[in-house]
């Protein structure tokens, strides 16, 4: 099933400004509400779960993240895993309370996370800037999947559900199309996201084999 996201703030900025157009144009409200949302929002063959739908808390502090961006680093949790969407929520929502309350983030460090139930779960979200690594978080997307993933990767519903958030992204303007993909260690002291998964995304071909150069500015917007 394909699945749009379109964050809530997103929509309510939108409709804001387009109401305004409507108090003028009248029907020209609708056509351009229309051309935004299909020009901001493509469609994504990928099952997202909103935060309001996981039961995520309200965020202490965010930053708006300038997209698109160049890089996506991929991380394992180095948590539990979960297999059913119920066993994620409940694990979502522990990690979150222990970035919170133990780490003193302002949110779940991730921009999304996946689990091997297959789906993709919103955590900052594409719009907001991530806590996952120091330096790269406004230059890049954090993408984690939920477990530990040191001897063995992975199952192929979590890496399918990667490889679909992955290009979902670069649809909607938020990966640029040449973006560069690394795993946690290549830009941190870490063995993240474990060497099986490690092994798995390095044969992908946005992975980047060179030494890691920490962007200096954010790209142009699409």
């Amino acid at each position: 099933m394909q699945y749009l996201i379109f964050g809530l703030q997103t929509q309510i900025l939108v409709i804001q400004h387009f109401m305004q157009i409507v108090q003028c144009q009248g029907r020209m409200f609708v056509i351009f509400l229309f051309l935004c949302i299909q020009t901001l929002c493509a469609a994504c063959n990928v099952t997202i779960i909103s935060r309001d739908d996981w039961g995520a808390r309200a965020p202490n502090d965010h930053d708006h993240l300038h997209t698109p961006v160049t890089v996506a680093l991929i991380h394992h949790t180095d948590r539990d895993h979960c297999t059913t969407k119920a066993a994620c929520i409940q694990e979502l929502q522990d990690m979150q309370n222990f970035h919170m309350n133990n780490q003193s983030h302002s949110d779940i460090m991730y921009n999304f996370m996946i689990g091997e139930d297959g789906n993709v779960y919103e955590g900052r979200g594409w719009n907001t800037v991530g806590g996952h690594m120091p330096y790269w978080n406004i230059v890049s997307l954090g993408i984690a999947v939920m477990g530990n993933f040191q001897r063995g990767p992975p199952n192929s519903a979590a890496l399918g559900a990667l490889q679909g958030l992955l290009t979902c992204l670069v649809e909607n303007h938020k990966l640029t199309p040449d973006y560069k993909l690394y795993g946690h260690r290549d830009v941190g002291h870490t063995n993240c996201p474990g060497n099986s998964f490690y092994d798995v995304i390095k044969t992908w071909s946005h992975y980047d084999t060179g030494k890691p150069v920490l962007p200096t500015k954010t790209p142009t917007r699409f």
